[in-house]
């Protein structure tokens, strides 16, 4: 496994609706590969960059903020995650495990309004890299909510209601492509991250 991997760079995503237990697979993926030894760093979007402190304080405001000012803000925290994060590590033959992408921009955005044809376009078009694969980990709604309500010391945010994470739910499943495996959520976490692990394992890495 680790000689495949060191021959060249992956780039992974996990997406998931709020209470998926994305973030959670995607820490269990970072330290695995890094236990064997493999270069790789653990991001997650919004950044910590000042775009992204912007969104995270917009996603806990009471009213939602514009589908289309969610979507500026999220393509200008992407361009400089980009440039300062995925793509340096890339080239420097790591393995990037990435906690939401710019799918989960056209599920969300998309479930607010924009369509999410134009949504993954404009982010094509900016050439940001397309992930070799993306971990969708999917859980019903009513599964997602009471997980999300049980957290201690979590509001709720904006995009955490029932008929909305519904829309969002249906959208990932409906663009999910040959990069997505599309994993079972309600699983537990071991037997999650055992079925992410055997993939995992198998990938082969992207050309330079």
């Amino acid at each position: 496994m680790t000689s495949i991997l060191n021959r060249g760079p992956l780039f992974i995503v996990f997406e998931g609706i709020d209470g998926s237990g994305k973030s959670t697979q995607c820490d269990l993926l970072y330290r695995h590969a890094s236990s064997m030894g493999i270069p790789a760093v653990r991001l997650a979007e919004p950044t910590g960059g000042a775009w992204g402190k912007r969104i995270r304080a917009m996603l806990k405001e009471q009213a939602m903020a514009p589908a289309e000012e969610q979507l500026r803000l999220f393509l200008l925290d992407r361009q400089e995650d980009v440039e300062k994060n995925i793509m340096p590590a890339l080239k420097e033959n790591r393995v990037v495990v990435m906690d939401r992408y710019y799918y989960s921009n056209a599920a969300y955005q998309g479930a607010a309004g924009i369509p999410p044809e134009r949504i993954i376009a404009e982010n094509r078009a900016m050439s940001f890299p397309e992930p070799d694969r993306v971990y969708y980990i999917d859980i019903p709604v009513d599964t997602a909510l009471r997980r999300v309500s049980g957290r201690s010391g979590k509001g709720t945010e904006v995009f955490e209601k029932e008929h909305f994470l519904q829309k969002v739910r249906d959208i990932f499943l409906a663009f999910s492509d040959g990069r997505f495996m599309i994993v079972d959520g309600t699983k537990t976490i071991e037997e999650v991250f055992a079925d992410i692990k055997r993939d995992f394992e198998c990938l082969q890495p992207r050309e330079q």
